[in-house]
């Protein structure tokens, strides 16, 4: 089996979260990442800070589907799969709770991924996300 084939990246994140009668989030990030490719199966791996606890964020990216892992300072799997419901988890830090994502888009090509999708809480629509991810390779 040969190794898997790693480069440093540049990554620029775009998020938009909108929650039913709360106006519109948009948030926008930059950082640094590793783009690794195992076999044909492109992984994105990038940490960030939130609420000051570093967040290691694992991505899968294909066309059809996604995985979204975060681990650290945030524990969730966010499982993709256009146009089907798809159970993932959170971990609150109480206990783990279950939700669920129905992906509306999902796009994939080199150098560029873009998900939106409403996340479900107990059945109930507890929000819509627009994910964006553009990385480069660095310097």
């Amino acid at each position: 089996m040969s190794q898997p084939q790693k480069k440093s990246v540049n990554v620029r994140l775009l998020s938009t979260i909108k929650h039913p009668d709360i106006a519109k989030e948009s948030f926008e990030m930059q950082t640094t990442g590793v783009l690794t490719l195992k076999g044909e199966q492109p992984y994105l791996v990038y940490e960030e800070v939130q609420n000051e606890k570093a967040v290691r964020t694992t991505v899968k990216l294909d066309n059809n589907s996604a995985l979204i892992l975060r681990s650290g300072g945030v524990k969730m799997r966010l499982p993709f799969q256009l146009g089907e419901l798809q159970t993932g988890s959170y971990d609150t830090g109480y206990g783990t709770m279950m939700i669920t994502t129905n992906t509306t888009q999902l796009q994939f090509e080199d150098g560029h991924f873009q998900v939106e999708y409403e996340l479900l809480i107990n059945e109930e629509v507890a929000g819509t996300y627009t994910l964006e991810l553009i990385y480069t390779e660095a310097k």
